[in-house]
């Protein structure tokens, strides 16, 4: 069989690639859940509970700080992505809302880190002070209009303030999830929850 009619082999640069994807998203979810527990521990703990050689996690993250950067960055995607379903889908604000904390809750625990962090959670609008990550800002800022347009509609009570909901999505997820473990409840039901406790609280009363 001469070349031109030889069938092409199975390209091995995309298995390795595969492999890679995997062992990346094995590394982050481990780390995330390490460092939650121990927010010192070694990049061999890290690869010795994800069942890696050091070397492996060493090529792709040479110390912690490399694997928190990437665990941020990862989530942040993640995030923006929920924001991007929960706006372009054809919902009412208060389901967008609902949505949104569902899919945020999901996130906080694929990387329990980020419920011990303090790069996650959003600052006082100070001048002496950091602002927020990208990702925390677009999720307050999405939520901030969908809470707007949610009280122009009669769906959301107009006598809160909207800036309010935003903390309290990111203070309650954060809260709720470094404890779930005392909720005894299916960590499945930990943003179905949080979103019927804030929006039940936000929801505008029918008329008597």
């Amino acid at each position: 069989m001469s070349s031109a009619t030889r069938p092409p082999a199975p390209s091995r640069r995309r298995g390795l690639r595969s492999d890679a994807r995997a062992n990346d998203a094995l590394i982050l979810s481990t780390a995330a859940r390490v460092l939650a527990e121990d927010p010192n521990a070694t990049v061999q703990r890290i690869a010795e509970e994800a069942g890696l050689v050091r070397m492996t996690v060493y090529r792709r993250f040479p110390n912690r700080q490399a694997l928190r950067l990437a665990i941020f960055e990862t989530a942040a995607a993640e995030a923006q992505q929920a924001i991007t379903n929960a706006l372009d889908g054809d919902l009412d604000p208060v389901a967008a809302l609902r949505a949104l904390i569902i899919e945020m809750a999901a996130i906080i625990q694929r990387y329990p880190v980020l419920a011990v962090s303090s790069e996650w959670q959003p600052l006082p609008a100070e001048s002496h002070r950091p602002s927020p990550p990208p990702a925390s800002r677009r999720m307050h800022q999405a939520v901030f209009a969908l809470v707007k347009r949610g009280q122009q509609e009669g769906l959301l009570r107009r006598d809160l303030p909207p800036e309010l909901l935003p903390q309290a999505i990111t203070g309650t997820l954060h809260v709720v999830t470094r404890f779930a473990r005392t909720l005894r409840t299916d960590p499945s039901t930990i943003g179905p929850h949080v979103a019927d406790l804030l929006l039940d609280g936000f929801a505008a009363q029918p008329a008597s």
